[in-house]
């Protein structure tokens, strides 16, 4: 896996690098508008569209290459989790809330893209893991940086057994299956439920987890458990090389990371501590900075060598938040919490959160220690 997983790695960063020049837009001349300066400008739905093509076709792409990459290996199976269409279901409350709505905040319509997602169960030993190909890709056409999320776990012998004669009618969102080092039909490979089912775990059960930033240089942070290490990708030499041993984060950062854009929804205790956070009310006295990119990856590996808090809490729109918990929150909490960080969503650890779906969303709050215990002054929990 870890293999297959650098080496994916180093080619989604060349891609991502060279996406601008691998796709110069060339534009129909019935799109260019002309404005009362003189200044010729593409409409917004045209632009708008060119960077929709654009992501889907970087988050197409990173998924085939981590696909591929896993495959040809010979020693791993791999599922695509079909589209997130699970919050349909809903029923509708009657007051135009948030539960007639999809939690992608899409309304309750499919249509929107949606990123590509990968379960991979090794056909030798007793783990599966978990990918996001490619986060943040709406903002590679800006030269933002990206990256790819993975979270390994270990399985149960046992459980995969009783799975196997389990036919049941459910899928848990499963799209296909792409399968590699063999014929598909050997008895090693496991059923598609459940692969899905191995990975339906919360995060205090990942044996390993990382990320992969793509930026000004690529970083790959990972952990097994004992520690996060940073390994940056020598452009010369092709090769990862160990340059953060043992990160560690900042007890406390003057950073929050948020989409403040959304604040208006957010409940009042919660909006009583950023104000405390803006104004200088606050522990330590001093009035923080907001920080924000957008893509998960940046935000929280500023505030993993920084300091500070990163959350997407619950808002009017988005009841569960916005982010997925499977292979996005719960495998950065694990690395954030294995350098000495905390993560809560809102109620709760974000570790102890075991998900029923595999496009399952919730609140998130990750970041330095003083920073989530101060925040949960303000934020009731459960615990």
């Amino acid at each position: 896996l870890s293999v297959s997983i650098q080496m994916a790695c180093k080619t989604i960063s060349n891609l991502v690098n060279r996406n601008s020049i691998n796709n110069l837009p060339i534009p129909h001349p019935d799109e260019i508008t002309n404005t009362n300066g003189g200044i010729n400008t593409m409409n917004s739905t045209v632009q708008y569209d060119m960077r929709m093509n654009s992501m889907k076709r970087l988050d197409q792409v990173s998924t085939n290459v981590l696909r591929n990459a896993l495959r040809f290996t010979g020693k791993l199976q791999t599922v695509k989790p079909a589209k997130d269409v699970e919050f349909e279901e809903y029923e509708y409350d009657g007051n135009g809330s948030s539960g007639s709505r999809s939690d992608d905040g899409s309304g309750g319509q499919t249509n929107e893209h949606q990123p590509g997602v990968l379960i991979a169960s090794t056909l030798d030993s007793k783990y599966v893991a978990v990918f996001d190909p490619l986060d943040g890709s709406g903002n590679a056409d800006a030269a933002i940086c990206t990256g790819t999320i993975f979270g390994i776990f270990e399985t149960d012998n046992d459980e995969d057994n009783d799975n196997n004669g389990d036919n049941t009618d459910d899928d848990y969102g499963i799209d296909n299956v792409v399968v590699g080092g063999g014929d598909s039909t050997s008895s090693s490979h496991k059923p598609n439920d459940a692969l899905v089912k191995a990975v339906l775990q919360p995060g205090k059960k990942l044996r390993a987890a990382g990320y992969c930033l793509y930026s000004s240089a690529t970083i790959l942070v990972f952990t097994l458990g004992e520690g996060t290490h940073g390994f940056t990708l020598d452009p010369q030499l092709n090769e990862f090389v160990l340059t953060h041993p043992n990160i560690r984060i900042p007890p406390r950062g003057n950073v929050y990371s948020c989409n403040e854009a959304n604040s208006e929804g957010w409940d009042d205790d919660l909006k009583n501590y950023v104000r405390a956070l803006k104004t200088g009310e606050n522990e330590i006295g001093e009035r923080y900075a907001l920080r924000y990119v957008g893509s998960m990856v940046g935000d929280i590996h500023r505030t993993l060598m920084y300091g500070g808090i990163f959350f997407y809490p619950s808002d009017l729109q988005q009841r569960y938040g916005n982010l997925q918990l499977l292979y996005k929150s719960a495998p950065m909490s694990f690395v954030i919490e294995q350098a000495g960080g905390k993560s809560t969503n809102g109620k709760k650890g974000l570790l102890d959160v075991q998900p029923t779906r595999v496009h399952e969303r919730s609140p998130c709050f990750i970041g330095s220690p003083e920073n989530i215990d101060e925040m949960k002054k303000y934020v009731r929990h459960d615990e």
